[in-house]
């Protein structure tokens, strides 16, 4: 059932370029607007793709977004492509960040997005059961965000021997 998918999302992505498998573990490699992500969802599932993977990267210093990482690959032939999708901030001081859920698309998603979720505080719109999955449901931290446990803002052992005089 897989076709080229590549042609299938033209006019969907903003960059498109050949992957090194060999060296990367993809064939391809798009960036795409967060607008387009469920149309491309959808055109990788009647293409015959799977979500395989799904993950985020902390990119506030630099891209001043999170940055969403898919998976999506082809099971008669193997064809992996990667797609980078940014989530802007929304807000100040206190940034949040929304992206569409791929579960109604993609069932594996609905783990997938609670993880994400859970350890990089990205919400999911529309996602049927956005909750904690790792951490407690009390928790008011993001794992794995770049200025968690950051060891310049640990207090030091000199600070707490003075505050315990």
């Amino acid at each position: 059932m897989s076709t080229d998918l590549g042609s299938r999302l033209e006019g969907l992505v903003s960059t498109s370029e050949a992957g090194d498998y060999a060296a990367t573990g993809f064939h391809h490699k798009h960036t795409a607007d967060l607008k387009n992500l469920v149309a491309i969802a959808e055109a990788s599932a009647k293409a015959g793709y799977f979500l395989e993977m799904m993950t985020c990267e902390d990119r506030r210093e630099d891209a001043q977004a999170m940055r969403l990482c898919y998976t999506f690959n082809a099971l008669e032939a193997v064809d992996r492509h990667l797609l980078k999708v940014d989530v802007p901030p929304v807000g100040a001081p206190n940034p949040s960040f929304t992206a569409p859920t791929l579960n109604g698309v993609y069932r594996g998603a609905n783990w997938f997005e609670r993880e994400v979720f859970d350890m990089y505080g990205v919400d999911f719109e529309g996602h049927p059961e956005l909750e904690r999955i790792l951490l407690p449901e009390d928790a008011d931290f993001f794992a794995l965000r770049r200025d968690f446990g950051r060891i310049e803002d640990a207090e030091s052992e000199d600070d707490a021997e003075a505050s315990d005089d």
